[in-house]
């Protein structure tokens, strides 16, 4: 299956990442951004995780005392108290984190003030351009497709705040140094990852209006035959990032 990590860290190495950098990660729920710096950073440096989910946030402190890492800490935040509170720092970044915010604009205004003069943010977000296009070869993943993007419209969560970012960050002020855009592409050789997806949003999506026995028959069996007899590639995903300084 496609590493779901592999744009992220595209992402950050193209940013310039290096040892030694004061990192914040934005909205970093159980920490998983967060660990995949440490890793480019050799464990070196400093992340601070914060989100304003406090069972996330247990979640990855809990990992990080079992990875016994001392250069990362998680606290619980919201993003409009960060500034005058953490200092500044050499890079901040965020992952389908935009998309939920009230005010992303604002938010991004609040995180600008503590990014170091030298420094970039860097985000990652998803968006929903082009689903359901592939609704004749893909009936099955297409419908999954698009409850998943019905339970984020459900959720409030912005669905084309992908293609919205670059509008996003210059209306804040800020300097656009490159933009990245790339479809997570799915094939028989891949396998499906819709059936996961499904499992871990399976109350939100019930919540948002899809009946759980629409949701039993979308089995992982289903979706690999699907995929098989399809002999085709799916569109999963299209991801969106964006690297800015002040």
């Amino acid at each position: 299956m496609t590493d779901r990590n592999a744009f992220t860290q595209k992402l950050l190495l193209d940013s310039g990442i290096e040892k030694g950098m004061r990192v914040l990660d934005v909205g970093c729920g159980n920490g998983e951004v967060s660990f995949l710096l440490q890793e480019l950073m050799e464990g070196t440096g400093e992340i601070i995780g914060i989100d304003s989910n406090e069972a996330a946030i247990a979640a990855a402190k809990n990992m990080a005392d079992e990875k016994q890492l001392t250069n990362v800490q998680f606290i619980v935040m919201n993003i409009e108290d960060v500034s005058g509170t953490l200092g500044t720092f050499d890079r901040i970044v965020g992952r389908r984190i935009l998309m939920y915010l009230p005010d992303p604009l604002q938010a991004i205004k609040a995180l600008a003030k503590v990014l170091d003069e030298e420094g970039c943010m860097i985000f990652q977000e998803s968006d929903a351009t082009g689903s359901g296009s592939q609704s004749e070869t893909f009936p099955l993943h297409t419908m999954a497709q698009q409850w998943v993007w019905q339970t984020v419209v459900h959720e409030k969560g912005n669905s084309h705040i992908g293609t919205e970012m670059y509008t996003l960050f210059k209306k804040a002020g800020l300097q656009v140094k490159s933009v990245r855009a790339e479809p997570v592409l799915q094939t028989a050789e891949t396998g499906s990852d819709l059936g996961w997806l499904l499992g871990v949003m399976r109350e939100r999506i019930v919540a948002a209006g899809v009946s759980e026995s629409e949701l039993a028959r979308m089995t992982d069996a289903a979706l690999s035959k699907e995929m098989a007899n399809s002999q085709a590639i799916f569109i999963r995903d299209m991801n969106f990032g964006i690297c800015v300084s002040n």
